[in-house]
C-alpha cells in the first residue's frame, strides 16, 4: 500500500475540458506555487503523462521528508540526540541548516527508521518511512535534484518575499537560525510552525542558485555491481513466443525481441508502418503532444527516438509477419482505426449501437504486464528469474544479441558475428553511446570461448614452432651451445 503524506496534500485534477494539472498543498502554509508550476509545465511541455506523475509523486514525498526535518530540526528530540554525540554537536556550528536536510535524505531514503542520522532517523518515525531499493532513491533524487535546479529563476523574487515577509535566513548554521527565531516575539504554536516551514521551503527552492551543482549534496553509498542479466535468456524466447496466448502479442513481441522496440512503440504501430511487401517496419513521429490532446495524454508514453528506421533480424522477422497475418485474418476486431494492434474488448457506441476498440496503446500498464506473466506461465517459465524480467527484457535483449551474436561482415568482406557498439546505437536509435551500453553487455560466455580459442591458437603456433626445426638445426644449436 502507498504511503500517504503527512504534510501535503497532492491532487490530480482536471478541467471540463480533460486537461490535466496538478495541484499541492502544504496542510500548514497552503499552496506551494512553485511546486505546481515546475510539475504544470512539465505537462506543458509534452512530457509523458507516466513521467510527469512519477516526478509529481517523488516531489510530494520530498517536500513531505523536507516539511518534517524543517520541524525536527528545531525539536527537542533532535537537539538530545545530537547532544549524544560530539561529531554531530560540531556539525551543527559547521553547515547550514538546509545543507543538514539535504545531506540526510539519501539516508532517509535508504535507511529509514534505520539510519545512523539522527535527523533521517527522526523524519523517518515520524513518517513512518520504509527503506527504498537504490534505483527508487536514484530516482527520486533526481526528481528533487531537478525541481531546485529548475527554479533558479525564482532567486529574486524569493530574496525579495524574504525582506517583505521577514523570513528566517536559514541558509545560515542551526544554531543562528535558532537564536534568530528566538529573538522574535513570542509565537503561537501555528505561528512558529508556518513560519518554520515558510523559511525552510522559500530556501529550498533557491537552493539551486546556491550550488553549481545541486547533486553534489547526494552521494550515495557505493553500489554493489549487480551479476542478475537484465535480458531475456535466448534458450527460452522459442517456447515463450509459441506459447503466447494471442497472435497480436506473438506479434508485438516478435518486434521487441527481432527490433529492440521498447513496448510503447509496438503497441503503436500503424498500418502506414509497415511494408508487407518488402518485410521492413519503422517508427513514427508521435509529434508533440498537445496539452489539449487530452484524450490521448495519459496513454501516451515513451522516449524521444534518434531515428525511425528498425532493423530487423531473423527469425524474428518471418515470424511477425507471419503472426500479423494471423492477427489480422482471425483475431482482430472490425475496425477502421489507423493502429494495427487493437484492444480485445470494444465499448459499445449508444447512437450506433456498434463496438468501438481503442488502439492497444491505451492500456493500462497492469494490462500490459498482467497479458506478460499470463504468458511466461503459460511456458512455464515460473522461476525467480522470470518475475523480474518485465517486458523490457526484450529490448535488452536485442541490444546484447547484435553485440555478440548477429552475423555480419565488416569491410574487407569477411563475416563476423556481432556488431560493433557504435554500429548497435544506430540499432538501437540512441542518440547518446552511453544510453547504448546499459543495454548492449558482452557476452561472458562467448568471451570464454574467444579466450580459449586464442589459447589454443597460442599453443598450436608453440608447438609447431618446435615441430618445424629440423635435426640439423637442433644440432647446430646444440654444437654452438658447446662452444660457450
Amino acid at each position: 500500500m502507498v504511503r500517504k503524506t503527512k504534510n501535503i496534500v497532492k491532487r490530480e485534477l482536471s478541467t471540463p475540458d480533460g486537461v490535466v494539472f496538478y495541484s499541492f498543498l502544504s496542510k500548514t502554509t497552503g499552496p506551494i506555487i512553485e511546486l505546481e508550476e515546475h510539475v504544470n509545465n512539465m505537462i506543458l511541455s509534452s512530457q509523458p503523462y507516466n513521467t510527469v506523475k512519477s516526478k509529481a509523486s517523488d516531489l510530494a514525498k520530498f517536500y513531505d521528508y523536507f516539511i518534517e526535518a524543517s520541524h525536527v530540526l528545531h525539536s527537542t528530540d533532535y537537539q538530545l540526540e545530537i547532544q549524544k554525540n560530539r561529531a554531530l554537536s560540531a556539525s551543527q556550528q559547521l553547515r547550514s541548516a538546509l545543507t543538514l536536510i539535504f545531506n540526510a535524505y539519501p539516508s532517509y531514503l535508504l535507511d529509514a527508521k534505520e539510519s545512523k542520522n539522527a535527523l533521517a532517523k527522526l523524519c523517518a518515525h515520524n513518517l513512518d518511512a520504509s527503506p527504498l531499493q537504490r534505483t527508487s532513491a536514484k530516482r527520486m533524487i533526481s526528481s528533487m535534484c531537478e525541481f531546485v535546479g529548475a527554479s533558479n529563476a525564482l532567486e529574486h523574487s524569493l530574496r525579495q518575499q524574504k525582506r517583505l515577509d521577514g523570513l528566517l535566513e536559514v541558509d545560515q548554521n542551526l544554531t543562528s537560525v535558532a537564536h534568530e527565531l528566538g529573538a522574535m516575539r513570542e509565537l503561537s504554536f501555528k505561528e512558529r510552525k508556518s513560519l518554520i516551514e515558510n523559511s525552510y521551503l522559500a530556501s529550498c527552492i533557491s537552493g539551486g542558485a546556491k550550488v553549481s551543482k545541486i547533486k553534489n549534496f547526494f552521494r550515495l553509498p557505493p553500489e554493489t555491481k549487480s551479476k542478475k542479466e537484465k535480458h531475456f535468456p535466448i534458450e527460452h524466447i522459442g517456447s515463450f513466443l509459441l506459447n503466447t496466448k494471442f497472435h497480436r502479442d506473438r506479434a508485438m513481441y516478435a518486434l521487441c525481441f527481432g527490433g529492440g522496440l521498447r513496448m510503447s512503440e509496438a503497441t503503436s504501430i500503424r498500418f502506414c508502418d509497415v511494408d508487407v511487401i518488402n518485410e521492413e517496419v519503422k517508427l513514427h513521429d508521435k509529434g508533440t503532444i498537445s496539452y489539449l490532446e487530452n484524450i490521448d495524454y495519459k496513454t501516451v508514453s515513451g522516449k524521444s527516438i534518434e531515428h525511425f528506421t528498425v532493423h530487423l533480424v531473423e527469425p524474428f522477422k518471418s515470424f511477425f509477419f507471419e503472426e500479423l497475418r494471423l492477427y489480422l485474418e482471425n483475431e482482430r476486431p472490425d475496425s477502421e482505426s489507423e493502429y494495427i494492434f487493437l484492444q480485445s474488448r470494444g465499448i459499445r457506441n449508444v447512437v450506433s449501437g456498434h463496438f468501438v476498440y481503442q488502439p492497444y496503446y491505451r492500456s493500462s500498464q497492469s494490462t500490459i504486464k498482467d497479458a506478460w506473466e499470463s504468458n511466461l506461465k503459460r511456458a512455464n517459465l515460473t522461476d525467480e528469474m522470470f518475475k523480474k524480467l518485465k517486458t523490457h527484457s526484450m529490448r535488452h535483449f536485442y541490444a546484447m544479441y547484435m553485440l555478440n551474436f548477429a552475423p555480419s561482415y565488416d569491410r574487407r568482406g569477411i563475416q563476423r558475428f556481432g556488431y560493433t557498439l557504435e554500429e548497435v546505437k544506430h540499432f538501437m536509435r540512441h542518440s547518446a553511446l552511453k544510453s547504448t551500453k546499459i543495454y548492449a553487455k558482452e557476452d561472458i560466455s562467448k568471451m570464454k570461448r574467444a579466450l580459449a580459442q586464442t589459447n589454443n591458437l597460442l599453443k598450436q603456433r608453440e608447438v609447431s614452432f618446435y615441430e618445424g626445426m629440423t635435426e640439423a638445426s637442433l644440432t647446430n644449436l646444440v654444437s654452438e651451445s658447446d662452444c660457450l
